[in-house]
């Protein structure tokens, strides 16, 4: 069909049975022809079972579910695995549809940006072109610790001071990926693995196979592959690709639960878009994909919990917090989309959307930003020029911190910023454990200034 046709770039892609050598697996996909690789190594050889060694290299597949035609594979999955698969693609290719195509359109060609755009063109998933076998997992059930994807950012940095101090035994799980990227998270990972004995690291080629993914989506212009950018071209389901490669961890140290550590989004932001249902790019950080995990882990036999501790607090919150109850731990964080190395440190940029926001969050806080390595012209430049900069940021959060910054001059008073939010469908407190919710509350209600909910599209 016509619409099809329009962001068909790959016909089919066929995925080899992966290998395993030691401590490392490594797969290969035929795209169209070409091969290209992809391979995750552990700290040490680790419990791999088939059916999830499997899925760990289908789901970055996830990412290009608008662009491919068909996938195939070598091996047998289970409904179940089927069933996920096929339901993230078409909710992925909304999420790419609207938010890489129609709202950031430099990354594409003129030609291949929708004239006329609606949700059946949205809407799409590849042919899964799978056989389908038994269920074979052994079934699992953890010890109750906390694997914790771990980064330089404030969230998995605070998510894991709150579950230390309030009793939880929590595995820091780092996932190093070849490139660059590693450098925001590398400061941080060395100080927890000098300092605890559960800190784990995943190391893949996972920006790698992007690389050369992308590089066969014909829709995207010769500036997306070359430029560089505070953001993806394509890729908007790279957290669940993060979580199935640290499955083999979970089952050898028996984890419970899953946390991303991830913060209040406004899900007042998450309208239609030409009556098309997104996430503003963001579907795998809200409450739906952890329900949606939750869900398809229990089908598969694992008694697997996902939530965060974070999700009723906003980021000019979760800086206060941390800052002033873990200053130790606010040390580490380097949240920068271009961190560089001077004299053997790690040194944000200070300009980029991501560091706009932290420095927003920290100067609204009165707290420093020169302790996490940025530089004093740095923060003075912020200062001069805060309300022009670029922000990935809810507006409401992004107002109320600017009234905070400029003692009332600019921006606009939102005190729900400030509080403890409450939506049973994007941020319910119901979903943590209940050993840990009424000790993150009482942390929380000394940093906040009381709890919120939405009634009638208001937080009151």
């Amino acid at each position: 069909m016509e619409s099809r046709m329009k962001f068909s770039s790959i016909d089919k892609v066929e995925v080899l049975e992966p290998e395993l050598k030691g401590n490392i697996v490594s797969g290969s996909y035929r795209v169209d022809g070409d091969e290209v690789n992809l391979s995750f190594r552990y700290d040490f050889p680790v419990p791999l079972r088939e059916e999830d060694v499997r899925m760990m290299f289908l789901v970055p597949l996830v990412n290009y579910s608008l662009f491919i035609d068909e996938i195939n594979a070598d091996f047998p999955i289970t409904a179940a695995d089927r069933d996920y698969l096929e339901k993230m693609m078409v909710i992925n290719s909304r999420e790419v549809y609207v938010n890489k195509i129609l709202r950031r359109k430099e990354f594409y060609r003129e030609e291949f940006i929708p004239k006329n755009p609606n949700n059946n063109e949205a809407s799409f998933s590849p042919r899964l072109t799978f056989k389908i076998s038994e269920n074979r997992r052994a079934k699992f059930k953890g010890n109750g610790s906390i694997a914790l994807l771990s980064s330089g950012g404030k969230d998995s940095l605070l998510s894991y001071g709150l579950m230390k101090e309030v009793g939880a035994d929590v595995y820091p799980i780092y996932v190093n990926e070849s490139g660059g990227h590693w450098r925001t998270a590398s400061t941080a990972y060395e100080y927890m693995k000098r300092n605890t004995g559960n800190t784990l690291k995943v190391w893949t080629t996972i920006d790698r196979f992007y690389k050369k993914m992308n590089s066969k989506v014909k829709a995207l212009n010769d500036n997306a592959l070359t430029m560089w950018s505070d953001t993806y071209p394509i890729q908007l389901f790279i957290f669940p690709v993060y979580i199935f490669s640290i499955v083999p961890y979970i089952v050898k140290f028996g984890m419970s639960t899953v946390m991303k550590g991830d913060e209040f989004d406004d899900p007042r932001e998450f309208t239609l878009e030409r009556d098309i249902k997104h996430y503003n790019g963001i579907y795998d950080q809200t409450q739906l994909f952890d329900v949606e995990m939750k869900k398809y882990f229990k089908e598969i036999g694992y008694d697997l919990d996902f939530y965060s501790p974070l999700r009723s607090i906003t980021g000019l919150v979760e800086e206060r917090i941390l800052f002033n109850r873990y200053p130790d731990l606010a040390r580490l964080q380097r949240s920068c989309h271009s961190c560089h190395i001077e004299g053997g440190e790690i040194y944000p940029c200070g300009k980029c959307s991501k560091c706009n926001g932290v420095l927003l969050f920290l100067l609204a806080n009165s707290l420093d930003p020169t302790v996490i390595n940025y530089k004093k012209e740095d923060v003075e430049d912020f200062v001069r020029t805060f309300r022009d900069r670029v922000y990935n940021l809810d507006k409401e959060e992004r107002e109320h911190s600017m009234f905070l910054l400029s003692h009332g001059e600019w921006g606009r008073q939102n005190i729900h910023v400030e509080m403890i939010h409450q939506c049973e469908e994007f941020c319910d407190s119901k979903l943590i454990d209940e050993k840990w919710r009424d000790k993150l509350m009482e942390i929380f209600i000394n940093y906040t200034k009381g709890k919120t909910h939405l009634e009638n599209g208001k937080w009151i």
